[in-house]
């Protein structure tokens, strides 16, 4: 049974319905640079008497070599804290636009094959494309809050599933453990994203016939962890 614990989808597009109109802008990089240390501006600006712009960690330096006084500037910190560009990984899926200084930071990298050997990388919505088509495992849909009653061939080490509410993708995982045979579960997405896309809890339940003819079942319960796969399956 698979939990979904918080939209987190749909307060984000509350949040960016309520957002201030904007446009798109060409403008010199070299603009939103230190010019003492080169690196992308972050609030608080210092602008130097001399007219150099120049971040809080460079200004004690380079007031000592110039020689003139210098002031936090108000109106910079606004532009440099709303310049946007659009994400690094555009071309993998993510649509969204980040603040200049922070695209370093930002890690929505796209979601990679698990099957070894495979190098295919892309957004989750390809990837549930390429599972189809090109691992010919297409996704087991299903939907949250309910008990699904699922078979999985031992001979593929991954199957995939994905949510019927937000098509959000997860990856069933299995392995050998001694005469067992391990099972894990994890919800395919960016690194990035995880942190504020939607939580989800499991309980997961399995059934196997033991050598006296009698079922054993194992129970357990747990919240979902997040992978974007750039290092394959687990290992379980």
């Amino acid at each position: 049974m698979m939990m979904q614990e918080q939209d987190g989808g749909a307060a984000a597009a509350a949040a960016e319905a309520m957002a201030p109109a904007q446009i798109d802008v060409r403008m010199d990089v070299a603009l939103l640079h230190c010019q003492a240390c080169l690196l992308p501006l972050k609030p608080p600006v210092k602008c130097e008497a001399a007219g150099h712009v120049v971040c809080c960690f460079c200004r004690a330096g380079h007031a000592a070599l110039c020689s003139r006084a210098s002031a936090h500037c108000g109106e910079l910190d606004v532009v440099v804290g709303a310049v946007k560009v659009p994400c690094p990984y555009k071309v993998f899926g993510c649509e969204r636009y980040l603040v200049y200084h922070d695209t370093a930071d930002h890690r929505c990298a796209p979601c990679s094959c698990p099957e070894p050997g495979c190098a295919f990388v892309g957004s989750r919505a390809t990837l549930l494309g390429h599972f189809a088509a090109g691992q010919q495992r297409p996704a087991v849909t299903i939907r949250y809050g309910r008990a699904w009653n699922l078979s999985f061939s031992l001979s593929h080490r991954w199957h995939a599933l994905v949510g019927d509410e937000d098509r959000s993708l997860f990856l069933v995982s299995l392995g050998p453990l001694g005469a067992a045979t391990a099972v894990s579960l994890l919800c395919v997405r960016p690194d990035g994203e995880a942190a504020a896309a939607p939580r989800f809890r499991c309980k997961l339940s399995v059934e196997r016939l033991a050598g006296d003819g009698k079922d054993n079942l194992v129970l357990m319960a747990s919240a979902v962890s997040s992978s974007s796969l750039s290092t394959g399956a687990p290992a379980t």
